[in-house]
Order: C-alpha cells, then sequence, then structure tokens
C-alpha cells in the first residue's frame, strides 16, 4: 500500500506582505536570475512563446480580415502614409484587431506565465504546460477585458495613466491562476501591491522595454532571447511580491510510476 506525505508551504511573499509593501524588489538582482532561467530553460520554454506568438498572429489577422476584406490594405497604409490611405477606418481596425488578439489569446499568455513563475520557483516545465492557464479561460478574458477598457478610458485622458495602470494590473493574471483570486479583486490586488514599489518597478519594466527595442533592431533576432526573459521577470516579481504555494510529496512508489505523473507547480 503505498502512503504519499504532502506537505504545502509558500515560496517567497504573501498577499498580506505584497499590499503592505513588505517585499524587497532589487533590479539587479532580478535581472540576473531572469537571465540564468532563461538561458536553463531556453530550449523547453521557447516552443511555447513561438505557440503564443502564433495564435496572437493567427487571432489579429482574422480579426483584420474581418474588418478590411484584405488585410493587406494596412500594410500599404503603413508603408505609404503620405498617400492617404490611413483612413479612421483603418486605425479602428487597427485597435480592435489589437484588442482582439490581446483578449483571445489571454488564456495562452496565462499559461506561459505560470511556466515562468514555476522557474522562478525553481521547478522545470514541458512546452505542453502552455495549456495549464485554459482551465481559467473566462477569469482570466474578464480580467483582460476589463483591465483593457480601463487602460483605453485612461489613454483618452493621458497616455501616462493607461501605461501605469498596464503595470499597476500587471500581477492580475498570476493572481487569478497561482491564488484563484476573483478576475475584479485580482486587478485591485496587483494595483495596491504595485502602489507601494511603483518607482522600482517602473524603472525594471522600462528596462526591459529598452531591450525590447535594442532586440527588434538586430532584425527581431534579440526578440529570442528578450520574450523569455521578460516573462522570468513578470515570474520573479510575482514570487517576491505574492509568493508561490508550493507541495512537496514524500511518496515511497517505484520512480517509474512518479515519471508518469504530471507533477503540479501550482494549484491549477
Amino acid at each position: 500500500m503505498n502512503k504519499d506525505i504532502e506537505k504545502d508551504f509558500n515560496l517567497g511573499g504573501s498577499i498580506e506582505r505584497a499590499i503592505s509593501g513588505d517585499y524587497e524588489l532589487k533590479a539587479g538582482d532580478i535581472f540576473r536570475e531572469a537571465w540564468g532561467h532563461t538561458i536553463k530553460n531556453f530550449l523547453s520554454f521557447s516552443p511555447a512563446i513561438v505557440v503564443l506568438m502564433f495564435v496572437q498572429l493567427g487571432i489579429f489577422y482574422v480579426a483584420l480580415k474581418l474588418q478590411l476584406g484584405d488585410p493587406t490594405v494596412l500594410l500599404t497604409a503603413l508603408t505609404s502614409p503620405e498617400s492617404g490611405a490611413l483612413t479612421p477606418n483603418i486605425m479602428q481596425a487597427l485597435f480592435i484587431a489589437n484588442f482582439s488578439y490581446e483578449v483571445v489569446s489571454a488564456p495562452i499568455y496565462a499559461g506561459i506565465c505560470l511556466m515562468a513563475m514555476s522557474h522562478s520557483a525553481g521547478l522545470s516545465t514541458k512546452p505542453r504546460h502552455i495549456g495549464k492557464g485554459l482551465q481559467y479561460t473566462i477569469p482570466v478574458i474578464l480580467a483582460t477585458l476589463f483591465s483593457l477598457l480601463l487602460q483605453g478610458v485612461a489613454g483618452m485622458i493621458l497616455p501616462f495613466l493607461s501605461m501605469y495602470l498596464s503595470l499597476a494590473f500587471s500581477n492580475s493574471i498570476l493572481l487569478i491562476c497561482e491564488k484563484q483570486v476573483p478576475p475584479m479583486q485580482s486587478l485591485l490586488l496587483s494595483l495596491r501591491a504595485v502602489n507601494k514599489k511603483i518607482f522600482v518597478l517602473a524603472g525594471v519594466y522600462v528596462m526591459v522595454m529598452l531591450m525590447f527595442v535594442a532586440g527588434a533592431m538586430f532584425y527581431g533576432l534579440g526578440l529570442i532571447f528578450v520574450l523569455p526573459f521578460f516573462f522570468h521577470v513578470k515570474g520573479i516579481i510575482y514570487r517576491n511580491m505574492f509568493g508561490i504555494k508550493l507541495r512537496i510529496v514524500a511518496t515511497d512508489r517505484p520512480k517509474d510510476d512518479d515519471d508518469n505523473n504530471d507533477s503540479q507547480v501550482f494549484n491549477a
């Protein structure tokens, strides 16, 4: 008779510490650790990111095609702006397509975030774990939808507010998936925690944005490393702020039996 002994423990911060600001964030330490995870998990993590990119591009293309009929109209308008082809209708179609791919692909994005979070806890993942976020499809889509709507309204008032809300809500997806927090509450918790150390976090994400720009300058080849690096930065920040619940299982089962089990690195 096999008897497993399970014990839960928390790695990093907690919700209480996060909203009180009792957590430590050092940009240098975050970047060094994120780079280490990026290199260590590059071969297993990169395919999942490629899948996310293709899904998002597919949604973006379909959304444009439904609105414009011929998506190449947008390419013509962007390459020849002086021709006046960049009409309000095309701008509207571009906005809706961008909005659509972010909302529809949110569960896949959540799976990527969960994989990076697992790496920050010292656990390995496999490309198929990208599907871990699908079980939270509805709450993740609701949180993403509401976040984008708030950012859009704030951007009409002041562009800076839209950027601030994007940063403030950056932990909501992981709060939903890892802590099972309701969508609206996840946005509020993320905002309250981020506000405690807004300048440090802003500095971290500004540096990541500059890395995206630098990566894009080399024909986009640099993005091969910058994209996984970005997700690992998010995972490390979340761990330090809110913590990650882990479970240790001691078992007397044969090793082959354990290898056949798909181990959980979070309560999903």
